[in-house]
Parts: C-alpha cells; sequence; structure tokens
C-alpha cells in the first residue's frame, strides 16, 4: 500500500505583511443530487451566519438531469449550468465564476465542499480565522455522518482512516469536500485541473511546488459526508468506501493491512 507522511505545517511567514481575507466563497459541484443537495445548503446556510464576511455560495449544475437546480432555487442560492460530467472542470468553473472582475483575489478565501457533505457550523470561520493567521491553504477531515450506516463499515473507515491522522493535530488526507485556500494562491498554481478524479490532490500538489506557500492541515476543521458507495465519479470517495463493502461482505478476507491511498482523497 502506498505510504504517506503527513503534511508538515511550515513556519509562519511573520516577516511577510499578510491581506486580510475580507469576503469568501464557496464552490459546491453538483451532478444530480436532488436528494442530498438540501442538507449541504441547509448547513452552508447556518455556516454563513457563523462567518463575519460577506459570503457567496456557488453551486455548479453539472450535466444534471434531476431537480438539483430546483434545490438552488428554494435556498435561493447562485447556480449555474455545466455540461461537462468532470468534478475538476466543475470545481474549476465554480471558481472562475466567483472570481470574475475580482481584483483583488488575495483578499477572497475559496472553500470547496460536496454535495453530498454537510459542513459544521464554523466550518468557514475556522477556515478565515486559520487564513488570517498566516494559513494559504486549509486542508480538513471528513466522518461518515449517515445514521443508516453499517457499524461494520463505520468501523473499517475509522480504523483506516486513523492512521493518517498525526498526534500533533495535523494529517495527510486531501477531499475537495473539505478544502480551502487563498484565491490568489489558488490562481498562482494554476487552480483545479479539469480531470475527471483526483483534481483536489492535483491541485495540491500544484500548491506544493509553489514558493511560500503555507498549508495547514488541520483534524479540528472537519466535516459530515455521506457513506454511499455510489457516487459522482468513478475513483472518488464513494468507490474506496465500496471497496471497503465489498471487502466485509467476504468473510474469508483477512482485513486489510496499511493505508488505501484512496481515503487520502
Amino acid at each position: 500500500m502506498e505510504q504517506r507522511r503527513p503534511f508538515r505545517r511550515r513556519p509562519r511567514r511573520t516577516h511577510l505583511v499578510m491581506t486580510d481575507i475580507n469576503s469568501v466563497g464557496v464552490i459546491v459541484p453538483a451532478h444530480n443530487e436532488e436528494s442530498l443537495l438540501p442538507g449541504c445548503l441547509a448547513a452552508l446556510r447556518v455556516a454563513v451566519r457563523f462567518a463575519s464576511l460577506p459570503v457567496r455560495v456557488v453551486v455548479v449544475l453539472d450535466d444534471c438531469t434531476d431537480t438539483t437546480g430546483d434545490v438552488c432555487q428554494r435556498f435561493g442560492v447562485e447556480s449555474f449550468r455545466i455540461a461537462a460530467h468532470n468534478v475538476g472542470e466543475a470545481r474549476g468553473a465554480g471558481a472562475r465564476r466567483l472570481l470574475r472582475n475580482e481584483s483583488r483575489p488575495e483578499a477572497v478565501w475559496l472553500a470547496s465542499t460536496d454535495a453530498d457533505t454537510r459542513v459544521p457550523p464554523t466550518w468557514l470561520r475556522d477556515q478565515v480565522d486559520l487564513a488570517q493567521s498566516g494559513a494559504d491553504v486549509v486542508l480538513g477531515v471528513v466522518r461518515l455522518g449517515d445514521d443508516d450506516a453499517a457499524p461494520s463499515l463505520l468501523r473499517a473507515f475509522e480504523f483506516e482512516y486513523q492512521k493518517q491522522l498525526a498526534d500533533n493535530g495535523s494529517h495527510s488526507h486531501i477531499h475537495g469536500a473539505n478544502l480551502g485556500v487563498r484565491a490568489s494562491v489558488y490562481l498562482r498554481a494554476g487552480g483545479f485541473p479539469p480531470v475527471p478524479n483526483h483534481e483536489d490532490r492535483r491541485l495540491i500538489q500544484q500548491l506544493h511546488r509553489l514558493r511560500g506557500v503555507t498549508i495547514e492541515t488541520c483534524q479540528n476543521v472537519g466535516v459530515q459526508t455521506s457513506s454511499r458507495i455510489e457516487g459522482r465519479c468513478d475513483h472518488g470517495f464513494a468507490a474506496t468506501l465500496g471497496r471497503f463493502t465489498t471487502s466485509l461482505e467476504r468473510p474469508s478476507s483477512p482485513p486489510r493491512a496499511g493505508r488505501d491511498p484512496q481515503l487520502a482523497r
């Protein structure tokens, strides 16, 4: 199995003058998410209230054939349609919409989540606090939040997931469902690549190549995501849970050792 070391927290850039964040943009890609998007938007509505800054939420309706767009209208949330069926393209399109005509991207914080994910009330506030303290990127963690998730799946997930959590509060997970980045740094890195899978990991790889970028990995910034095993992309988080489920259904198969690299997605 692929072994990953937790990202190291880079030294604070106390010698530089940091630009304060004065607004936040939230990107939510969605492909046929009429059943789960209401929970996502309801949670975001609360998080927006807890934020001390102006927040703009954008849902990218990617090749939707259901009533996901109607959900956005009911919640009064901005949305627009694309026909890519590509999560990397969808996240990137959302960022471009949020940053269009933006003259000071260094003062904008971009937060990314998923339509099947529920963020806590302090999600945006916590990210902005870290940004105001010097972080250019914030990587959080995920937890399974479904009441109907099988206990055996929850145990298997937690067992594997905790292997990439460090005692100092950092971790080595990367999730598009729980990621934030200063817009100017995002643009320097080239943005989310238009790939159908692992666009979040590719973005972080691009950010690591930049000089002077502070990446914070924080276990205290967590979100709840669904335990569905049929997701919206072929090699995403749901596919990983599907492999766990298949393994658990085979009594003769011993528990998997090591780390599943897909859990870092």
